[in-house]
Formats: structure tokens, C-alpha cells, sequence
């Protein structure tokens, strides 16, 4: 199967997926975050077919003291009706190549604790544990 970069009009796609992982937004933001995004130089790929994406992932790139160009994973989400069949690995596969084709020092995500399936995922994919990540929404600060 084939990974693609998404362009603006693959968006609505993209929802039914990036819902899954993204609860707390309604699909009319997340389409226009989406876009937004895309458009100052945040990618998103996928697998799937031309009507339905299967797994999604977004990133962007960090340019950060510590690691230098590194690209950051925002979202790496497989659809409930197609999980276990490999496409997140795809995805992340993609994504690495990208890095060490794209002159990346660094490639980093951050994953909610509880997600232990996808830690078996980025750890089987060479990724190590190497922080915790501390954050708060302002308004609760």
C-alpha cells in the first residue's frame, strides 16, 4: 500500500481517523486546524484508498538546541476498523525514511502513558524512552 502525503482536499478523509485520536475536537476543527496547518508546512500522511484513510500521521519539523532539525510526530492514529493489520508501522516506517532522506538529526513524538500498544509500536521501531513530558493548559495555570 502506498503512503501519501495529504494535500487540503484529502482533509475530510482524514477525520473519521484523527477523531479517534482527537476526541475533545469536533470534526469542523479539526478540518480547519487541518488546513491551516498544511498550509504552514505541517504534513500529514496516510494509508488508505482514494475515499477512506486507514492511519494517519502528522508532524512537523523542530529546529531545537538540544537535537537540532528534528521531526516531531504530533498524531499517529490507525482507525478502529483497521487496526492490526500493520499500516501504523507503515506510517512510521515512511516517516523514518523521511528523516534520514530529509537531512533530520532527530526524529520524536510524545505518547500518552496509557497507550501501551503504540509504545510497543515506537519502541519496536528503534525509538527509545528518553523523557517525560510536563504540560498544562493555560487557562488552568
Amino acid at each position: 500500500m502506498e503512503i501519501k502525503i495529504a494535500i487540503v482536499q484529502d482533509v475530510d478523509k482524514l477525520i473519521p481517523v484523527l477523531i479517534e485520536l482527537r476526541p475533545h475536537r469536533t470534526p469542523e476543527q479539526l478540518r480547519e486546524m487541518m488546513i491551516s496547518q498544511i498550509n504552514d508546512g505541517f504534513k500529514i500522511v496516510f494509508a488508505g484508498n482514494d475515499t477512506e484513510a486507514f492511519a494517519v500521521a502528522g508532524f512537523r519539523t523542530l529546529d531545537m538546541l538540544f537535537s537540532g532539525k528534528t521531526l516531531y510526530v504530533d498524531d499517529l492514529v490507525t482507525h478502529s476498523n483497521h487496526r492490526k493489520k500493520g499500516y501504523a508501522g507503515m506510517l512510521m516506517k515512511w516517516m523514518i525514511q523521511y528523516a534520514k532522506e530529509n537531512g533530520y538529526e532527530h526524529f520524536s513524538l510524545d505518547s500518552g502513558h496509557q497507550r501501551k500498544d503504540a509504545h510497543r509500536l515506537y519502541l519496536n521501531h528503534g525509538l527509545d524512552i528518553t523523557a517525560h513530558h510536563f504540560g498544562k493548559d493555560v487557562k488552568d495555570l
